[in-house]
């Protein structure tokens, strides 16, 4: 995961709050030129890479994705979820999910939880991005490591705390462990380990996190950006 700041495109915000003003102004009745549009802005802003796994996506191979799920209803029988489903806010662009194969991941995942447990990992919040950390066999975790078998014991959420419920969330909701998934990541830092010469070359080391923060002259992040940018800044800081 990667921090997306939203950037609300005024023309776009007030077609979609005119668009809902209709009787059928709703997220499956969106028009398709108005659609494209909400597509293409949510697109520039994340970079063209998936709001959880930080693949590389464009306009044939994503989907747009609610932050509160269409259909989530609350502890209080608030229909959060369709009050929300137009809101620019509440929306990211996501990968189709299966890049893992039959095990999928990201909103394809999360299909299966979306209507009673809300998102914890939530990829707009500054302090959650923060804390995700990601390890040398590619396993991305949060503030700190635990086994699956301790995962699996996090699968009430009522019951327990924000941290717990996105470790949850990374392992088992969005499914961001897969074996695919691991195995790019586990990739990007053996070459970043090989550019830079087993971590020594300083040079290297800042010249590749500016462009991992950075968007390219096309309006892209690089794949995998975060996984990038957790590593070259451990470095720089461990030859302080």
């Amino acid at each position: 995961m990667k921090l997306i700041i939203k950037n609300k495109p005024t023309s776009l915000h007030h077609k979609l709050v005119e668009f809902q003003k209709d009787i059928n102004g709703t997220y499956p009745n969106l028009t398709a030129s108005l659609k494209q549009e909400l597509f293409k802005a949510l697109l520039e802003e994340q970079g063209y890479i998936c709001a959880y796994c930080m693949q590389k996506i464009n306009e044939t191979n994503s989907t747009i994705e609610h932050i509160i799920g269409q259909n989530f209803i609350d502890e209080y029988e608030n229909k959060l979820g369709e009050k929300n489903q137009l809101n620019y806010d509440n929306l990211l662009v996501v990968c189709e999910g299966k890049s893992c194969k039959d095990n999928l991941h990201c909103d394809k995942s999360r299909a299966n939880y979306q209507r009673n447990r809300p998102l914890y990992a939530n990829p707009l919040e500054d302090k959650i991005i923060q804390n995700i950390k990601f390890s040398e066999k590619g396993m991305i975790y949060y503030k700190e490591f635990l086994e699956i078998e301790k995962i699996e014991e996090l699968k009430k959420h009522d019951e327990l705390d924000k941290d717990s419920n996105i470790k949850y969330d990374l392992q088992k909701v969005l499914n961001l462990n897969c074996e695919n998934l691991k195995q790019k990541r586990i990739n990007l830092i053996h070459a970043l380990k090989r550019f830079t010469k087993d971590w020594s070359n300083q040079e290297r080391i800042k010249n590749e996190l500016d462009k991992y923060l950075s968007k390219s002259s096309n309006n892209k992040y690089e794949e995998l950006s975060q996984v990038a940018i957790y590593f070259l800044r451990k470095k720089l800081k461990a030859k302080k």
